[in-house]
């Protein structure tokens, strides 16, 4: 329920609450990767890409990182850090592993 209601926040322009809620829901849930997939999208639209990153790197420890997905994700955050060469070979990666499916 708190990761629908996060979600439903993130969707209407509140991603600061609705990040709060999915906080919560991470705390009860910490190894549900559905939540911190949208934890980490709402806290990029709200400008925190410091944890985003966190919680991208929390991801790569339950999932892997051969998932493409997760690399296009991580790319947003990085450029919403600032750090764009970092961003542009995540979306390279991205496209790559798109193109060979």
């Amino acid at each position: 329920m708190l990761h629908v209601l996060g979600y439903l926040y993130g969707c209407h322009g509140q991603a600061k609450r609705g990040a709060a809620y999915l906080l919560i829901a991470a705390q009860l849930s910490p190894g549900n990767a559905g939540v911190l997939r949208t934890l980490a999208h709402l806290l990029i639209l709200d400008g925190e890409a410091d944890k985003a990153l966190a919680t991208i790197a929390r991801l790569e420890t339950l999932e892997g990182m051969d998932l493409p997905t997760l690399a296009l994700l991580k790319s947003r955050a990085l450029l919403v850090a600032g750090r764009k060469a970092e961003a542009h070979n995540g979306l390279r990666s991205f496209l790559s592993h798109r193109a060979a499916e």
